[in-house]
């Protein structure tokens, strides 16, 4: 079921729920390509007697450096989620990326 805006009924509604998650991949795949970059892998492979360096090998090498990568950026990509959720959500569920209008998918009973 696509949730439609209450102002504009516009699609183009983003939940907190799928905003946390975006943020999280976003911060995730900036961690994961820090650490390729900052990898030792990245420099011309060792060609030596004793060990050469396969492309497969090499690959493997950048994969997991950039798995450190993302795993070391947590931190920082748990405080970007925190800010997501409360400066653009504050205390409610749906964003309008159209019009900007924040509510509730369920109406709050009044008191």
């Amino acid at each position: 079921m696509i949730t439609r805006c209450l102002i504009c009924n516009s699609s183009v509604v983003l939940s907190k729920d799928a905003a946390k998650a975006l943020a999280r991949l976003m911060g995730k795949l900036e961690g994961f390509l820090r650490g390729i970059q900052q990898s030792p892998a990245r420099q011309p492979p060792i060609t030596s007697d004793l060990h050469c360096e396969s492309p497969l090998e090499r690959a493997f090498n950048l994969m997991l450096d950039g798995i450190c990568g993302a795993a070391a950026n947590w931190n920082s990509t748990g405080d970007f989620i925190r800010d997501v959720r409360r400066f653009q959500f504050m205390e409610y569920d749906c964003l309008c990326l159209r019009c900007g209008a924040k509510y509730n998918d369920e109406p709050i009973p009044r008191r």
